[in-house]
């Protein structure tokens, strides 16, 4: 059962795999997510699940928790005067199509997921369009999604879709032996994977696939193929090469029992094909992504695009509260109709009132919304000595590439520049890639280095831009090795002495920063800052302005 072949034809044939194992166990596989854009892969397989035996339905976004699991419709039940339900869209029959899967709410993610635990659910098919280097916002579905391709490699004519039904009926599931179920458990924890689900979906569909060859045992094909189906996008580290030079005369202790040689063979021989297997399948830049993983501090909002604030007047909708409108709430008349309505007939028996509608104040919703604040990256970049130029090229690079996301993460760019005695803001905050480029076209570079100015007027910058309600976050680019001080005099250990005490006085503030290291060599003076100002170290000796870029946004967020 394991392949092979060309890199596309695996993925394709793999695909149509997970496709059908979602078909024939929906509870345990869950479904599968297609990373691509909206384009040709996305409707041959919509167009697939749509002609198949039990079809599909639509999933977007915007839908509602009524429109998701079903709910009383309030117009209908007032209309009636009766309760009138009406059935959600994950209760219906069909392959359940979630696109742009990107923009679905956490809130809606978790729903999704508590119906798969607690109710009977059609696999899934989940499209995620966003930026190839994204994390998708699947929260809680990530974990119940037992599949994972990202197509955007793929040619549209190297992809094809054929899920036509398998019968199974009848067949008994090949049994697993203790021995092959230690090895999946061991090679998950080789791979950093430390949950129980993916196991048990790998134990599943090794056995499935027994099942699909006609076979009453589960053989070290099917283990193979189902561990690079549900491990090899769920890894987190590469298990390291083992070193196999042992010295030849060493002598070895006599072995009277033959059964135990052999089973410690089976044992380890397998579980090093598995991991093979896995590796096989891996994205060819996975190491950076797993890098990139570890070294990310990731808040709990979640999408870097601000501190998540609860808003009464504008924002992302939230589900609604009891409460009493006033000028800071407005009323949620849908939600307070909705409580109203399975009293009505009881309210009208009691009151004498001609009201076809009686709401009590108890029934009262007030709106909630979620605004997201504006951040803002404040690069202090090190302009003096023989590498300003570099430094500062690079520095300009990577503001420039952080600007052209500014819209879409809703990021805002400054610059400080220090030299010589001075530090200059040379780019406020801004959004504008045009104004960046025009302040940013020349500026002078050489002379000393005053570490604590450049540290100073960063600290100055975030406080006004705290005050006007966005979050700052500050980026220094230096070698580290200060020698004017905050007087501007010349002079290595005061200098230094200074900077140290602007970073003590920057941890009170709590502003996250990163000082990354431009140096030949790591310099740990620096990085002694940067621990008292609470900031992450990084040395980054060839500092390129996509790796400052990448550093910035994903220690930052």
């Amino acid at each position: 059962m394991l392949f092979w072949g060309d890199m596309s034809d695996q993925k394709t044939y793999l695909a149509n795999l997970a496709l059908h194992l979602c078909q024939m166990d929906p509870k345990t596989f869950g479904g599968i997510v297609f990373k691509t854009g909206a384009g040709a892969h996305m409707d041959r397989v919509r167009s697939a699940l749509s002609q198949s035996e039990s079809g599909s339905k639509i999933i977007n976004p915007s839908m509602g928790v009524s429109d998701l699991i079903g709910g009383i419709d309030p117009i209908e039940s007032l209309t009636a005067g009766t309760l009138i339900h009406k059935s959600g869209v994950l209760s219906r029959s069909g392959w359940n199509v979630l696109v742009m899967a990107e923009r679905l709410p956490r809130q809606s993610a978790a729903l999704i997921a508590q119906h798969m635990d607690t109710n009977h659910t059609d696999p899934f098919c989940i499209f995620d369009e966003s930026e190839p280097n994204e994390e998708n916002q699947l929260g809680a579905l990530n974990e119940r999604m037992a599949f994972f391709f990202d197509l955007n490699d793929l040619r549209h004519d190297e992809f094809s879709v054929d899920i036509t039904p398998i019968s199974s009926v009848g067949r008994v599931l090949p049994e697993l032996s203790p021995d092959q179920q230690t090895m999946i458990v061991s090679v998950a924890l080789q791979f950093g994977i430390f949950s129980l689900r993916p196991v048990a979906m790998v134990q599943r569909a090794a056995q499935y696939l027994g099942l699909l060859d006609g076979r009453d045992t589960v053989s070290q094909d099917d283990i193979d193929t189902a561990a690079q189906l549900i491990y090899a996008h769920r890894a987190t580290s590469i298990p390291a090469e083992e070193d196999n030079t042992e010295p030849q005369n060493e002598p070895t202790e006599p072995n009277n029992s033959t059964d135990t040689s052999t089973e410690n063979d089976t044992l380890e021989l397998p579980e090093d094909l598995v991991i093979e297997a896995v590796k096989a399948i891996l994205p060819k830049d996975i190491l950076n992504q797993i890098t990139a993983k570890k070294i990310a501090k990731v808040k709990s909002n979640g999408d870097g695009f601000g501190l998540a604030q609860k808003s009464a007047l504008r924002g992302r909708p939230l589900p609604a509260l009891i409460g009493w409108p006033n000028d800071q709430a407005r009323i949620d008349i849908l939600s307070s109709l909705r409580t109203a309505a399975p009293w009505q007939t009881l309210r009208r028996s009691q009151s004498s009132s001609n009201a076809r509608i009686i709401i009590f104040p108890s029934d009262l919703h007030i709106q909630r919304f979620q605004n997201r604040s504006e951040r803002v990256v404040i690069f202090s970049v090190d302009a003096s000595g023989s590498a300003a130029m570099n430094r500062l090229g690079e520095a300009k690079g990577a503001v420039e590439l952080m600007l052209a996301q500014a819209y879409s993460k809703r990021d805002h760019v400054a610059l400080i520049g220090f030299r010589d005695g001075r530090a200059d803001i040379l780019l406020p905050p801004t959004r504008s890639l045009v104004q960046a480029k025009k302040n940013l076209a020349a500026l002078a570079a050489g002379g000393g280095t005053p570490l604590a100015m450049g540290m100073n007027s960063a600290l100055n910058l975030a406080a006004l831009v705290r005050r006007s309600g966005k979050l700052p976050s500050m980026a220094f680019l230096t070698d580290g090795k200060g020698n004017i001080d905050l007087e501007g005099q010349p002079g290595r250990q005061k200098a230094m002495s200074d900077a140290a005490h602007i970073a003590e006085m920057g941890r009170t503030l709590n502003i996250p920063s990163i000082f990354i290291d431009c140096g030949r060599r790591g310099n740990p003076e620096l990085a002694h800052i940067a621990d008292k100002m609470g900031g992450q170290y990084l040395c980054l000796p060839r500092a390129n302005a996509q790796a400052i870029s990448a550093l910035a946004q994903s220690h930052l967020e």
